[in-house]
């Protein structure tokens, strides 16, 4: 992970857009940085904030790949595991 990093954004947004696209985010460093993960359930209602206030496909990926460029984290990795109704928290472990 990288250290002191800042989270991307969109021009535009208000205050509590900014708030549910950073959850999101922060949500992408629990499921690589908590020995638990997230619970699906909560990444998979951050993820849907987080596709409300970006509704486009092309800013969503654009905000992903800025974010894992920053972090060193994908959130594809996270999405592709939330697919997964079997787990109950969503974990990535680094290879």
């Amino acid at each position: 992970m990288a250290e002191g990093y800042e989270y991307p954004l969109i021009d535009g947004l208000n205050v509590d857009e900014i708030i549910d696209v950073v959850n999101f985010f922060e949500t992408i460093e629990q499921a690589y940085e908590e020995t638990a993960g997230i619970k699906r359930a909560d990444f998979i209602k951050a993820y849907r904030k987080f596709q409300e206030v970006v509704p486009a496909k092309m800013e969503q990926k654009q905000l992903e790949t800025e974010f894992a460029h920053r972090s060193g984290y994908d959130s594809y990795e996270v999405i592709k595991l939330s697919k997964d109704e079997q787990l109950a928290n969503l974990t990535v472990r680094e290879a």
